[in-house]
């Protein structure tokens, strides 16, 4: 059984997707340079893929990798298959060069068991929740948009992702998946166009049970967002709506909930993005990283650079992990104040989880 019908019989027995979503996801998505598989005796006993982003972090354009699909034979759970290929997909990801490994745990344990690898819950939305009688308001002129396969669709939709900082980009092919993703979870693309034509928001939702999900939505201003959402609860007539929304599109608050988990794979490169775009700062700090030792060492901060210096035998800022830097790294505006470091939060959504 060569690599690809590994890990789809993994895929099958592991998950509940549909015919049609698995069709799609192998034959469209899938990269067999991106699977890993672990296997006993010849036969494969747990798998993953490892996909490649990129995130505009600090303003730079840096590579990352994410999981999904991370599955493991029913009969042979609980003797530490997953946390071996996990431990390999985190080597495999610092060798590409990434700066971070991401995930979307697919239910709530799982945030608890990845915490134990270094992984931290710094991927949060802010959940919104409608009723089916909510009238959004909005006071422009729209028109139902159809070409979401063209080059204007992805244009906007790579357009606002972009203006979204520290945020996981999706590249032409990748927004293709999303829109056959989509169509495989029997959702909906709504796209709105201004009065002269211009598109100018864009919901991905999916129904899910009673409700309708909107997975991500895409505006040019607060106005058009609320038209488009408008436009969902009429495509899902009767259905409640809940909008996993961009952290900063309603309400300046910190009542998020946990989305996805990142860790950071490649300390050097991580840190020298960050000293690039702070040269005032100054800091030293020791990392210590029981996955990846290439990342055990004292980092100093400073004019703009990064350097490792192993024998520095001065004071350290920070002795810390790689879960803790993590933290650090995306925590959000209180973790600012009180460590004094440039924390950055970030975001994900549309990873075809």
């Amino acid at each position: 059984m060569n690599k690809k019908d590994s890990v789809i019989r993994l895929w099958r027995e592991c998950f509940d997707d549909t015919d049609q979503y698995v069709d799609m996801f192998f034959s469209e998505v899938y990269r067999d340079d991106d699977a890993l598989v672990l296997e006993e005796e010849g036969r494969a006993v747990s798998s993953m893929m490892l996909q490649r982003y990129t995130m505009n972090f600090h303003g730079v354009t840096s590579s990352i990798s994410y999981v999904c699909g991370a599955a493991t034979a029913k009969r042979l759970r609980g003797h530490g298959y997953m946390r071996r290929l996990m431990g390999e997909a985190l080597r495999e990801s610092y060798r590409r060069g990434d700066v971070l490994c991401t995930l979307i745990p697919a239910s709530e344990w799982l945030f608890h068991y990845y915490g134990h690898m270094g992984f931290s819950p710094v991927f949060y939305i802010d959940m919104e929740r409608y009723t089916p009688a909510h009238k959004f308001q909005s006071i422009g002129v729209y028109s139902r948009y159809y070409d979401l396969a063209g080059a204007e669709a992805y244009d906007f939709f790579n357009r606002v992702m972009e203006s979204r900082p520290c945020t996981v980009q999706h590249t032409r092919r990748q927004y293709d998946e999303i829109l056959m993703d989509n169509s495989a979870d029997a959702g909906a693309v709504i796209a709105l166009a201004d009065s002269c034509g211009v598109l100018v928001a864009m919901a991905f939702a999916v129904p899910d049970g009673d409700e309708v999900v909107v997975k991500d939505v895409l505006a040019a201003d607060d106005d058009s967002r609320a038209a488009v959402l408008a436009e969902v609860l009429k495509e899902f007539a009767g259905c409640p709506m809940t909008v996993y929304g961009y952290y900063a599109s309603v309400r300046d608050n910190d009542d998020y909930v946990a989305r996805g988990m990142a860790r950071v794979v490649n300390v050097e490169k991580c840190l020298s993005v960050i000293a690039g775009r702070y040269p005032d700062m100054k800091l030293s700090m020791r990392v210590n990283d029981p996955e990846i030792g290439e990342n055990n060492g004292v980092y100093i901060l400073g004019d703009g650079k990064c350097t490792r210096d192993d024998l520095y035998g001065g004071e350290l800022d920070y002795d810390i992990d790689a879960e803790v830097l993590t933290s650090i790294i995306f925590g959000n505006d209180v973790t600012r104040r009180l460590l004094d470091f440039p924390a950055e939060r970030p975001f994900i959504s549309l990873m075809l989880d």
